[in-house]
């Protein structure tokens, strides 16, 4: 379990869930309250308050009390005595899974500690209260609160700056930032870090002068990260790895000898993992374990080298594995995600997947072989090495053969279901090592434990490239009845797939409607984390995107469902953005296309006042968005009010050397946060207005995110993310599908020798047969769209069937269900609806390789050429 997905995760088996939503869990109340204090459940927290007390104040000191999972109820109801006396607002954790939740290995770092919260109205108050809690609370312990400090050395008292009325400002990716106040009145950031900080002129007047030995150990700090700075026992910290509420994994080096170490972190009472084991015992049971199997079989798991306690912080050190995750190692070498290999790259690749799972199998027979199950045999696990020699790394989950105490754990796709273990844990590792056999074949693991038929349309897709070695196939498919429930057959869909893509059309169209809430309050349809933390109204994430894919289907909506997005979009417009993806200006262009252009003008004023389209340029979230929403709305219209405003929108925008800071995070690229889908919008505007200056832009703007191609000289064109994140990518969000949905627009209008050049590579990048998840932005069905798109603009057979080629590919990705078929969401963990990731991505992409129809994905394509025409 990840630590993005872990709140959204633990609700529900199969959506996406947010922790306010959890009901059971046994409850946590003082034992006692006056009765005249009442009591409201406010997400996963409970708000005590005395009638008629109105001194909270706006900003304040804060005061957070955090607790040792075993003095839970004891410390509440003495923060609750205190706070009764002293007539202090607060509010607590209202059960205890959420208390288990927050504190979770995977858990929010910033959230991890706070059991009770505080609001004293004033700084007086605010020293009265925490100087009594320190005094009650002096023998208790608890987790550090990352973003606060504690209070004159107390384990259990923190303090921070910050608001008490929440004051959310949205941002151009959906997102919401909170606000507080500054010294000088200011509102800034309420950043919620991972260390103390403090809005300029604040000081802290609780703060005691810290001795030379405090600030050298990180003593009175909030768990201080060892840096390379200090020396902790004779080791020395290089750099971080990774970071969770557990607390940190580092490389560093033993002083003496300059051998290269690695780290973990303990921190004290937190990161509650499998088993209910806090992090402290979770490391400690691992070094007992490396330090019995190196007594046994040194080479087998880490050498340990040495275990200490420094500030309450566990740390154990053990020797540095060399070689690189079997993740990257996939990322790196298989030839499904490059164009140009040939049936010998992929007999060479299947060669090396059989050195190292052979590789991998005889280690964990020797393993088991000396008393031991490694059980958590999964690709961040193993480390592969440049002669694909393979070694276990994180022995955390490992299990004695025989002992009792069990902990069934494991990553998603890769650990076996319970009923299949028994009292043999040994079978934890022979299936991971099948689960890591398909992993390298495809990483289909989590579809393909819930429809094993998939696995059928997963050999065909390989056997059309080359033949797969029948071992390596019946290791990767040992625990899944691969013929079973595969309906249709790969034979099937090679036979007719137009015909029975049809079919899987309607059926992803059926569950999508079956999953229709529309009297619930909040969401309507099911959506992905990104949906939670930002809308769920907007087309990416919500509700506008799943109507407009059932209308662009030709499928009726549920009853009610247009009015349900009307009205919420009208009510939720102040709060949300103005972007077309997570913004008011795609619920206006959804709304304008279901015959609703009066509110649609509502929400486009909406979002044309709105501080960030000014701000930000971008398609997703900006200025180039809301012009595109315009002209959608014009075409439905003959409004000229909406060019004109579209007009507005692209003179506004930064000239092209001043562009980056109005793009997405580090100058990113593609069609939906770089300049690739600011070229679109002036490419469409410039066809619906005859503006040739506005053509020209868009064209010089595709010219630089073409400079920025990592292989310019390849056959097939693919860009990074942005300046920092250097995955390179073929998808329609950013990357190759995204370049070429505006490209081929432009070439329709202007024929500029360098986008022609770049034309064929394009398509050729967005031909890829696999992507690790289906949906429409990141996956298969871009591609499959993008393709379509591009063969209904220029009349491209070869397009056309290259198009429809990927799309059969969605079957690997249909999981059968009793009201038709679904499809898992973003990172594959629990099905979703929505359009970037969804069912209605799909729906939308599979409805335009089929039936292709002009502007499926909001352009004025069908307008602009009837401009051409006439002229």
């Amino acid at each position: 379990m990840n630590d993005v997905n872990i709140n959204y995760m633990v609700g529900d088996k199969e959506f996406y869930t947010p922790l306010s939503e959890i009901r059971d869990g046994v409850p946590l109340a003082p034992a006692a309250m006056p009765g005249a204090w009442s009591c409201t459940r406010w997400d996963v927290w409970a708000l005590w308050q005395e009638p008629g007390v109105t001194h909270i104040v706006e900003d304040g000191w804060k005061v957070h009390v955090s607790a040792r999972p075993d003095r839970l109820q004891e410390v509440l109801d003495t923060v609750a005595g205190v706070c009764v006396e002293q007539t202090i607002p607060f509010k607590h954790l209202s059960t205890q899974r959420f208390f288990d939740l927050v504190h979770h290995k995977f858990a929010s770092r910033s959230q991890s500690g706070k059991v009770v919260a505080a609001y004293p109205p004033d700084i007086p108050a605010a020293r009265r209260l925490m100087e009594r809690l320190r005094e009650e609370l002096a023998d208790e312990q608890g987790p550090a609160v990352l973003t606060d400090r504690p209070f004159q050395g107390s384990k259990t008292v923190f303090y921070r700056y910050g608001a008490y009325i929440p004051r959310p400002r949205v941002n151009a990716d959906g997102t919401r930032t909170l606000l507080v106040r500054d010294g000088t009145g200011r509102l800034v950031p309420d950043l919620r870090a991972s260390s103390f900080r403090l809005p300029d002129a604040i000081t802290d007047p609780f703060a005691a002068p810290r001795t030379a030995r405090e600030s050298a150990s990180g003593a009175g700090s909030a768990a201080k990260a060892p840096d390379t700075t200090e020396f902790f026992n004779g080791f020395a910290i290089k750099n971080s790895v990774r970071y969770t509420n557990a607390g940190g994994t580092y490389r560093g080096v033993e002083t003496a000898t300059g051998r290269r170490v690695f780290v973990k972190e303990a921190r004290p009472h937190n990161g509650i993992g499998d088993g209910d084991l806090i992090a402290a015992e979770q490391v400690r049971r691992e070094w007992r374990i490396l330090t019995d199997l190196h007594g046994l079989a040194p080479g087998l798991a880490p050498q340990p080298l040495s275990y200490f306690r420094v500030c309450d912080h566990d740390y154990l050190v053990m020797e540095h594995v060399e070689g690189i995750v079997l993740s990257n190692w996939l990322a790196l070498n298989h030839p499904l995600l490059s164009i140009d290999t040939t049936e010998s790259d992929f007999a060479a690749y299947y060669e090396r997947c059989e050195r190292i799972i052979g590789a991998l199998e005889s280690q964990l027979e020797h393993l088991h072989g000396h008393g031991y199950a490694f059980v958590d045999v999964s690709p961040g696990n193993v480390l592969v090495g440049p002669d694909d020699s393979v070694r276990l790394v994180d022995f955390g989950a490992a299990h004695r053969i025989g002992d009792d105490g069990f902990i069934r754990t494991g990553t998603h796709g890769f650990a076996a279901p319970e009923q299949l273990i028994g009292d043999d844990v040994t079978v934890c590792d022979r299936y991971g090592a099948c689960a890591m056999s398909l992993f390298l074949l495809a990483p289909l693991n989590q579809v393909a434990e819930k429809h094993p038929g998939a696995l059928a349309h997963l050999h065909h897709d390989l056997s059309e490239r080359a033949p797969v070695p029948p071992a390596l196939w019946e290791r990767a498919t040992r625990f899944h009845a691969v013929d079973e429930g595969c309906e249709p057959t790969p034979e099937q869909v090679s036979a007719d797939p137009a015909g029975r893509l049809r079919i899987l059309r309607e059926q992803i169209a059926d569950a999508l409607i079956a999953v229709a809430r529309v009297e619930q309050p909040g969401r309507v349809f099911p959506t992905i984390p990104q949906g939670f933390e930002t809308n769920t109204v907007c087309l990416a994430y919500g509700t506008a995107g799943v109507v407009h894919a059932l209308r662009r289907a030709g499928r009726e909506l549920p009853s009610g469902l247009l009015d349900r997005l009307r009205r919420d979009a009208l009510d939720d417009g102040a709060g949300l953005g103005p972007g077309l993806y997570v913004g008011t200006a795609g619920a206006a262009a959804v709304l304008a296309e279901s015959g609703l252009p009066d509110e649609a003008r509502i929400l486009l004023d909406k979002a044309d006042s709105h501080p960030l389209a000014g701000e930000c340029a971008t398609l997703f979230g900006g200025a180039a968005g809301v012009a595109m929403a315009h002209l959608v709305v014009y075409g439905r219209t003959g409004d000229e009010y909406h060019v004109e405003r579209a007009l507005a929108l692209a003179e506004s925008l930064p000239a092209d050397e001043a562009l980056t800071p109005a793009l997405g995070k580090d100058d990113a690229t593609g069609l939906l946060h770089g300049r690739c889908g600011i070229a679109l919008m002036l490419q469409q505007l410039a066809g619906v207005t005859g503006d040739d200056r506005l053509l020209a832009r868009a064209v010089r703007l595709l010219h630089a995110e073409l400079d920025r191609a990592v292989d310019p000289g390849g056959s097939a064109l693919q860009f990074p993310v942005s300046r920092a994140d250097k995955r390179v990518m073929p998808y329609l969000y950013c990357g190759s599908a995204g370049m070429l949905f505006a490209v081929s627009r432009c070439l329709r209008a202007t024929a500029d020798e360098r986008l022609a050049e770049a034309l064929p590579r394009l398509k050729a990048a967005a031909g890829l047969t696999y992507t690790i998840m289906p949906g429409l932005f990141q996956g298969t069905s871009g591609l499959a769209f993008a393709l379509a798109d591009h063969a209904a603009l220029h009349e491209d057979e070869p397009a056309r069937r290259a198009a429809l080629t990927t799309a059969r590919g969605l079957f690997k990705f249909a999981i059968p269900h009793p009201t038709g078929a679904r499809v898992l969401g973003d990172q594959l963990l629990r099905y979703s609806a929505e359009l970037w990731s969804g069912s209605a991505g799909v729906l939308l992409a599979l409805d335009h390789v089929l039936d292709p129809r002009p502007d499926v994905l909001f352009t004025v394509d069908a307008l602009i050429d009837g401009r051409r025409k006439a002229r």
